[in-house]
C-alpha cells in the first residue's frame, strides 16, 4: 500500500453523556489504533458525573474534546462532524470499542477507493442472567435497507462532507442513521460493504429503546422505498412479535430452569458462537 493511503484520515467522533463507567474503555481502543492517521473528536454532552474528567485525563491525546449541552445523540453527532476535519468519519460512542487495534489499518484499501459509504461487521454482546453470548453479523443487503440498519452505526464510515450535507435528522429519536444513509443512497452514493468486524456493540444499550417508536420511525422512512404490501408484512410482523409473541416467548422462558434455556438455545443455533 503506498504512503499516500495511509495519510487518509479518518476522525473518529465519541459522543458521551454521563457516562464514566464506559467511556475510558472507548477512549483507549480509539488511541490504541495503529493507523497512522486518526483524528479523535470528543463531545461530552455536559454530563453530571465524572465523564469530563475522565476526558481529560487523555487531553494530550484527544484532537478535539468539548463539553456542551446538546438536544441529544443525533445533534451531538452532527457537532461532532462539524468540530472533525478527516476526510472519513466514524463514531465509536461512549461504551462502543474497535474490535482490534488494527481495524482502520485493515480498511486502507476501502478508505483509498472510491467509495463514499463503508459497511463492516459488528460483534454483538448480549448478557442476561443466563450469559453472555457474542454474535458476529455482517451488512445486510443495501437493498433492503428502508427495513433497517445494514449494520450498526458503529461500524459505518461516511466521508465526512457527505455527512455534513447529509446530517443526522434530529426529530428522529432511534433511526436518524438510517435515514442518513438512505438519503445517501437516494443521491446514488457509492456503498461498499466488507466482510471485517468493525466494532463490539454491548446491545444492553439497547434496552431503553420503545419497540413501537422504532417500528413507527422505521415504518415512517420506508415510505417511498417499497411497496404498502411489503410495508405492511415486514412491519406487522414487527408488531406481532413485539406485542404478542415476544411477551409469550419471555414469559415461557421465566418458567423454565436456566439448564433447559440454555440447552434450548444450543438447539436453536442462539447460544452465541464466540463463548
Amino acid at each position: 500500500m503506498s504512503e499516500a493511503n495511509s495519510r487518509v484520515t479518518v476522525s473518529v467522533v465519541t459522543v458521551a453523556y454521563n457516562a464514566d463507567c464506559v467511556i475510558r474503555e472507548t477512549i483507549e481502543s480509539v488511541l490504541a489504533q495503529d493507523y497512522p492517521a486518526v483524528e479523535y473528536v470528543v463531545v461530552d454532552g455536559a454530563s453530571t458525573d465524572q465523564t469530563w474528567q475522565i476526558v481529560q485525563e487523555y487531553a494530550d491525546a484527544i484532537d478535539v474534546a468539548v463539553r456542551e449541552p446538546d438536544d441529544g445523540i443525533y445533534d451531538a453527532m452532527n457537532k461532532g462532524a462539524e468540530l472533525a476535519s478527516g476526510e472519513w468519519v466514524i463514531y465509536m460512542n461512549a461504551g462502543d470499542t474497535f474490535a482490534s487495534d488494527r481495524v482502520l489499518s485493515e480498511l486502507r484499501e476501502s478508505l483509498a477507493s472510491t467509495a463514499d459509504v463503508i459497511l463492516g461487521g459488528v460483534e454483538k454482546v448480549l448478557v442476561d442472567e443466563y450469559e453472555t453470548r457474542r454474535f458476529r453479523e455482517f451488512p445486510g443487503n443495501v437493498a433492503d435497507l428502508w427495513k433497517r440498519m445494514p449494520t450498526s452505526h458503529q461500524s459505518v464510515l461516511v466521508r465526512r462532507e457527505h455527512v455534513l450535507e447529509y446530517s443526522f435528522d434530529t426529530s428522529y429519536r432511534w433511526c436518524a442513521d438510517q435515514d442518513q444513509l438512505l438519503r445517501l443512497q437516494a443521491a446514488d452514493k457509492n456503498f461498499e460493504t466488507i466482510d471485517k468486524v468493525i466494532s463490539v456493540f454491548d446491545c444492553q444499550s439497547d434496552e431503553t429503546r420503545s419497540g413501537d417508536l422504532y417500528i413507527r420511525e422505521r415504518w415512517d422512512l420506508s415510505e417511498g422505498h417499497a411497496s404498502n404490501l411489503k410495508r405492511y408484512a415486514q412491519f406487522g410482523y414487527e408488531w406481532i412479535h413485539c406485542h404478542l409473541w415476544g411477551p409469550v416467548v419471555s414469559r415461557i422462558r421465566s418458567l423454565l430452569p436456566g439448564s433447559w434455556v440454555l440447552t434450548i438455545r444450543e438447539l436453536r443455533g442462539t447460544a452465541g458462537d464466540m463463548g
